[in-house]
């Protein structure tokens, strides 16, 4: 391995190792690939075995397993030599291994794991739809087949430093984890010498934030189907050990126009693993009138942040206006940290109410899990799969003009999502980053209340935001 290969984005600079030559990480005997491939050694080539398990590529020696390499968000590329043919090469911390025979099935299945070059070869950008400080948001289609795309589009040179590179590595882990169809699919990636593209899925009914707006406040029914459909992708997004931490209603897209039967979340940017002691680089970000008090308050937190963001979205689309409704954007913060609701301006019935307070509740203990609200009576129509589909005829109501309030928010966060073209990004580096897991998810359930004998206990070393770079803020002195 001593041929110099191109620098990646993704290389740690901390390691060299390529090969592992311990047990593999997954004790899990399935092989998805399994051939006889020619590699090349003291410039002869030799007969071998590899197999592919998951992400993992594995090199056999008299049927056991060698050596292994992690090949997430390693690099890879089609290569060519005259007398082998085809092959692959794959590249991390700047070493690589080779190998050549039948290789187009290994390649189409690595590229769900691996970093790809050559994007120009596989897409061609059709026009800008949305704008960042760290990104563009090009609508695309495939050179093969003509199907649309939304490639997210990062310039390396305005992501130096550390915590950028963790943090891309952290957005993609989660979002190639969660496969759910609610949620927004992450295809492929690509790097090129000026450029990181994100290959996902192209969303064209727009933001649910858009959607509100033009609309007449929804009714309970309306409001019923469509949180029972966001629970449920909450649910499972948590059940893959993650939490969203930035739920509103600029980050759930339509995929079709008005058709509120296909919603997607989408921007896991401050997604982040559930840490049990709360070690999350920065823990207070989000949203200012969408979070959770006690993710404000600098108390440990798990998943139930979501939970309570669902619950600002029930109130939004009942009431047609936020449960922290106030005089500019520093009351509204107020309202939030102290979890001040006036639910009396949410006219729901007596079942709804319930589940309203039940997923607001300013207390996590007390408060709903997602399992918990979607066995919730007040959705025992869509539990007895009696609710038939439906769509949302466009309405001639306008919602009510932005109050000042909103326009304060507006202005002091970050209101849209980058994969629809509606968007206007605000900026696409995330945060909510750290080191030790990035690579696996820890397997923990909806945390349950006994892990959380102090909620109101602080952690060590949080402080405030720095200035923001996309959904967090500062906060004056509370």
């Amino acid at each position: 391995m001593d041929e110099k290969i191109k620098d990646s984005f993704f290389d740690d600079p901390e390691t060299t190792t390529f090969w592992i030559n311990n047990s593999l990480p997954s004790q899990d005997q399935i092989l998805h690939l399994q051939d006889s491939m020619y590699i090349q050694k003291d410039q002869e080539f030799h007969k071998c075995t590899l197999g592919i398990q998951y992400h993992y590529l594995l090199y056999f020696k008299q049927q056991t397993v060698q050596k292994w390499v992690n090949l997430n968000n390693s690099t890879m590329e089609y290569i060519k030599h005259q007398t082998a043919g085809v092959g692959i090469r794959i590249s991390k911390h700047k070493q690589y291994f080779e190998f050549f025979g039948d290789v187009e099935p290994w390649y189409n299945y690595l590229r769900q794991y691996c970093v790809q070059r050559n994007f120009s070869q596989s897409y061609t950008l059709l026009k800008k739809i949305g704008q960042g400080n760290f990104a563009e948001v090009y609508k695309a289609t495939n050179k093969l087949d003509g199907a649309e795309y939304a490639i997210k589009c990062f310039r390396k040179s305005k992501l130096k430093e550390k915590i950028d590179r963790l943090s891309m590595i952290k957005e993609i882990s989660i979002m190639k984890k969660i496969q759910h169809e609610s949620v927004i699919k992450l295809y492929e990636v690509f790097e090129g010498p000026e450029c990181l593209y994100l290959v996902l899925e192209y969303l064209r009914g727009g933001e649910l934030y858009q959607f509100i707006k033009k609309s007449h406040p929804f009714s309970e029914e309306k409001c019923q189907k469509l949180i029972y459909r966001i629970l449920k992708a909450v649910h499972s997004i948590h059940e893959k050990g993650v939490l969203h931490r930035d739920l509103k209603p600029e980050n759930i897209m339509l995929r079709n126009k008005d058709d509120l039967d296909n919603i997607c979340i989408g921007d896991f940017g401050l997604a982040d693993y559930y840490s049990p002691n709360g070690q999350y680089l920065f823990t207070r970000c989000g949203t200012p009138g969408y979070v959770a008090p006690e993710l404000l308050q600098d108390k440990l937190y798990d998943y139930k942040v979501d939970i309570y963001s669902v619950g600002i979205l029930m109130f939004i689309l009942i009431a047609g206006k936020s449960p922290f409704d106030g005089k500019d954007y520093d009351d509204v913060v107020m309202r939030n940290y102290y979890a001040k609701v006036k639910f009396e301006d949410c006219k729901l019935s007596e079942v709804g109410m319930h589940l309203l307070k039940g997923l607001m509740n300013k207390n996590p203990i007390e408060r709903l899990s997602a399992q918990e609200a979607l066995n919730h009576q007040w959705f025992a129509k869509e539990n007895s799969n009696k609710c038939s589909q439906f769509k949302i005829r466009k309405q001639n109501y306008v919602l009510k003009k932005l109050t000042h309030c909103e326009l304060q928010i507006k202005k002091n966060s970050t209101l849209s999502t980058q994969f629809s073209p509606l968007s206007s990004i605000s900026s696409l580096s995330p945060y909510g980053i750290t080191k030790y897991n990035l690579d696996d998810s820890p397997k923990s359930p909806n945390t349950p209340s006994a892990q959380h004998p102090s909620l109101a206990s602080k952690i060590t070393g949080m402080g405030q935001l720095r200035p923001v770079r996309r959904s967090q803020f500062t906060l004056k002195q509370i």
